[in-house]
């Protein structure tokens, strides 16, 4: 297959674009559905996301003056970035992985899925609100302590697998040792600590009746540039959950590529299932 035409197909079809979007909104509809049902509260009807999507796109949104142009690119980054991780991950049946040359680094990826929690930093200093002040600062250390986490939790499979090329990292592991095992399984549980904080919370207003004003960083975004937030939501929690699955489960899962698809989408639903989970309880950090 042609180099352009594989990235293309990953970008646009799969891994990334319709199977992101798709997967991603059905994904957070059943962690969304789970965390309801944990609290007690009605669960939302499935195209209730879809349709606020389209409802924001309608609609048109203004930034002072003198930061319209950065404030404008942030949520065009935060749409893109998951879904460039996910061309770099070498998911069951990414064309990207069958050209001549695959690429797939390792800190690209985890960079890329780290953007979204460096958001609320840089957005607290371009629309310069006390609002969005305040939320920076107190998202620095939990920020901080998910980032120390997730390259911990990636740097050590990478140091133990001797790569950061995910193609090599992803390869099955056919007789491990009993100390690499332990060493993936703590590692992918510290992943798995880390991985609410790496998906979006209940935002801005989703299932419910009218989209709600919050305060923080993303209080003055609306109309298209909020759309393009929520569509990168959802898209990054396959790209989350994704990595997730190459980097932690398929490299042990025996049997061929119809073995390696169940496990993949048998990971993203107990993935997403497992942060419905967490979030629903009244005491999670989660939430």
């Amino acid at each position: 297959m042609n180099l352009v035409l594989g990235y293309v197909i990953s970008l646009l079809l799969y891994p990334g674009g319709l199977f992101a979007l798709i997967a991603g909104w059905l994904l957070f509809w059943l962690r969304e559905a789970l965390a309801a049902r944990r609290r007690g509260e009605p669960v939302s009807r499935l195209f209730q996301p879809a349709q606020d999507v389209f409802k924001l796109l309608g609609k048109s949104a203004g930034f002072p003056a003198h930061s319209e142009t950065l404030a404008r690119g942030m949520p065009l980054l935060l749409a893109l970035s998951p879904l460039v991780a996910l061309v770099l991950i070498p998911v069951p049946g990414n064309s990207a992985f069958r050209t001549s040359a695959p690429t797939g680094d390792l800190l690209a990826v985890v960079l890329l899925l780290l953007l979204p929690a460096l958001t609320p930093f840089v957005l607290g200093q371009l629309i310069r609100s006390p609002l969005a002040r305040i939320a920076a600062e107190r998202a620095t250390r939990p920020t901080f302590l998910l980032i120390g986490g997730v390259l911990l939790s990636t740097l050590a499979v990478a140091a133990q697998r001797g790569s950061l090329d995910l193609s090599v990292l992803a390869l099955q592991q056919a007789h491990p040792t009993a100390a690499s095992v332990l060493l993936d399984a703590l590692a992918g549980l510290l992943f798995c600590i880390c991985l609410p904080a790496l998906l979006a919370r209940r935002p801005w207003g989703w299932f419910r009746r009218d989209l709600e004003l919050i305060a923080g960083p993303f209080t003055d975004l609306a109309g298209a540039d909020l759309a393009l937030v929520q569509l990168g939501a959802l898209a990054q929690q396959v790209a989350a959950l994704s990595l997730l699955a190459v980097l932690y489960i398929l490299p042990f899962v025996p049997g061929g590529t119809a073995a390696q698809v169940g496990a993949y989408i048998a990971t993203l639903l107990l993935g997403a299932a497992l942060v419905g989970l967490a979030r629903g309880s009244r005491y999670s950090f989660a939430r």
